[in-house]
């Protein structure tokens, strides 16, 4: 190295040492360094601080905010209500005071009538003496009558609530409205007015009151004869879909001997237990016949001889018939529906896919029957059903 160039980088050198320490003090504008400072540690913790505490309490006031303006809707709420129910008060006050004038109208003692009839179901009842204005209304409506008996005020009397302040005047009004009465309502009239009287006959005082009595009796006996025929044809109507139920639908009991493929199943009714046996040894294949109580059979017979592939069909001793066919051609793995003479529909589905191995569930109308396999083979060791 030549001793000139040596010369030369020194002087350059020379000539820098003052720029760069100038620029070492000027230069903290031009370079940023973060550095950490207990000092600044601490400023930062009560920066993040002070921001929590605001959060929570912006939290807090949205949250105060929101209970007043519940606390305001149900305040309007209450305010609502107590004006209703204060004009709801005036208004049978001054339908009262109507009906109670000396030149009150009929109308008027109708109007309070209507009132009192619905203070049971008033938002305010509890403000009001309901049996004190109900007998006050009844003697309204009783002087209503006095002055022009009509049809329209003795059934607003009838329709208030019974009680010693308005049965003895629905018992008067009888005999003034009774010449008024068409004759279709004769019946329910003498029914009315002899439970106002606490069944006594000899309270009924209008000329015609015996006679009307034994046509009462008659339609009574009457409607009581077709109620009771309704109900017997309801019972065995039941007693037949039960029948159907228990013949047309497989194992809807109790499998005999463990087996309801082979063995059959029984049924206990109310008429007598339903005993159901598979043909041949075999109802998934023979299908099976039931005895039913009082001597009948029904029998069904597989599709194609192979009920848990294309159903059965069970015909029943008065004619009629029930199908029931596999879901999916199915019946092991998809279970099945059986379309009932009732109209009503019993529906099986397999347990977990799976009827021979885990069982099934039958819904019946007004029950179910539920199936387990034993040790997971119904075919091979049965099953229980209950």
């Amino acid at each position: 190295m030549s001793p000139f160039y040596t010369r030369v980088n020194v002087r350059r050198v020379k000539h820098l040492i003052p720029a760069i320490a100038l620029a070492s003090v000027a230069g903290c504008s031009l370079f940023q360094f973060n550095v950490s400072t207990p000092g600044t540690r601490k400023a930062e913790a009560e920066a993040q601080q002070r921001q929590a505490d605001e959060a929570k309490r912006k939290s807090e006031e949205d949250r105060l905010a929101t209970e007043q303006a519940r606390k305001d809707a149900e305040a309007a709420q209450i305010a609502e209500r107590e004006a209703a129910d204060k004009a709801a008060l005036a208004e049978l006050e001054r339908l009262r005071a109507a009906a109670a004038a000396p030149a009150a109208a009929p109308g008027d003692a109708l109007a309070f009538a209507l009132k009192v009839k619905e203070l049971p179901r008033a938002s305010y009842r509890d403000r009001v003496d309901i049996p004190a204005l109900t007998a006050e209304s009844g003697d309204q409506l009783a002087r209503a009558m006095q002055g022009k008996p009509s049809v329209e005020l003795f059934d607003a009397l009838a329709a208030l609530p019974p009680g010693p302040g308005v049965d003895p005047k629905v018992v008067r009004a009888c005999a003034q409205v009774r010449p008024m009465l068409p004759a279709d309502r004769l019946a329910d009239f003498t029914g009315e007015c002899l439970s106002r009287a606490g069944g006594d006959e000899r309270a009924l005082t209008w000329p015609t009151a015996k006679k009307d009595l034994i046509a009462y009796r008659r339609v009574e006996a009457d409607r009581k004869a077709a109620e009771d025929k309704a109900q017997k044809e309801a019972a065995a109507s039941a007693a037949k879909a039960a029948n159907y139920v228990a013949a047309g639908v497989f194992a809807a009991g109790r499998c005999n001997f463990g087996n309801c493929a082979k063995d059959g199943w029984n049924v206990p009714t109310e008429q007598g237990e339903i005993q159901v046996r598979c043909n041949f040894g075999n109802c998934l294949k023979d299908g099976w016949t039931a005895t039913l109580p009082g001597g009948g059979r029904a029998e069904t017979r597989c599709n194609f001889g192979d009920c848990f592939k294309d159903g059965w069909d069970t015909r029943f001793p008065d004619g009629t018939s029930a199908s029931t066919r596999c879901n999916f051609n199915n019946c092991a793995g998809d279970g099945w529906s059986t379309n009932l003479p009732t109209g009503d529909t019993a529906s099986t589905r397999c347990n977990f896919g799976k009827c021979f191995a885990d069982g099934w569930q039958t819904s019946l109308p007004g029950g179910s029957v539920s199936c387990r396999c034993n040790f997971g083979d119904c075919l091979t060791n049965g099953a229980d059903c209950s």
